[in-house]
């Protein structure tokens, strides 16, 4: 049987791959790569997790950026832990990067309560006992909701070792633009919680309008913050009306 099957989700030629390069470049052989163009990123990962012959699966975004000895080492820790997440580097020292201290949570190994579809990997018999990626959240939050349900079950252990660069957005207004797509999903996500929907109206607003929400320590981090934060109230509130849309339907 194949050791790791790895699985990315892509609308892009195989040409245009980076990670697959990197991959290649690996001394260890013994897997499988997966590539499905499905329309939703939850869909291509079940998709991928249904054909893929190994019982170890890895889970890697086009543009992952996979360290020298990743594959040994994720084979190895899936030997230990049910559900492993690695470190994830923004390749570039810009403004972005001062955004992403979710990418690595710390320094030394430990158990944490996320992880991130551009660098993760589970046993099969994780899927098989809490179910695949929610197929109702076409991107956005998709781990954090898989994270919560996975947690009743099997931790995650985080090994800052098992590294992959990978760039959180290209530009300002692409991290602007991710912000939106995210927090489009959070609606759903509470209505998930069953959380009413007077609540739910009333959490946009607070954050919306908490002023701590739009500051950072320098003023070319608050700029970026404060569209951020504009950015991810839009995306609530149209999250809101797309599900107001659904239930007239």
């Amino acid at each position: 049987m194949t050791e790791l099957s790895i699985i990315i989700a892509t609308l892009k030629p195989r040409e245009q791959i980076v990670c697959l390069r990197d991959l290649a470049r690996q001394e260890f052989k013994d897997y499988e790569v997966i590539i499905r163009d499905d329309d939703r990123v939850t869909v291509a990962r079940n998709e991928g997790i249904k054909r893929a012959q190994a019982d170890k699966l890895v889970f890697l975004d086009d543009d992952s950026r996979p360290t020298e000895g990743y594959l040994n080492r994720v084979s190895t820790m899936l030997d230990e832990e049910a559900v492993v997440a690695g470190k994830i580097v923004h390749p570039r020292t810009d403004v972005i990067k001062e955004f992403t201290g979710h990418y690595a949570p710390a320094e030394s190994a430990k158990y944490i309560t996320r992880f991130w579809g551009c660098n993760m990997a589970a046993r099969r018999e994780v899927f098989d006992t809490v179910g695949g990626w929610d197929e109702n959240i076409t991107w956005g939050h998709e781990e954090k909701e898989l994270a919560e349900r996975v947690l009743h079950e099997y931790p995650i252990y985080y090994d800052p070792e098992l590294t992959v660069y990978h760039s959180y957005a290209d530009s300002v207004r692409d991290y602007w633009k991710k912000q939106y797509q995210l927090e489009t999903q959070t609606p759903y996500l509470w209505e998930k919680s069953e959380m009413p929907a007077q609540r739910q109206w009333l959490e946009i607003i607070r954050l919306g309008i908490n002023p701590i929400n739009y500051i950072r320590l320098t003023p070319r981090q608050t700029v970026v913050q404060a569209g951020g934060e504009l950015a991810r109230t839009a995306g609530r509130i149209r999250g809101m009306l797309k599900k107001l849309d659904d239930q007239l339907l």
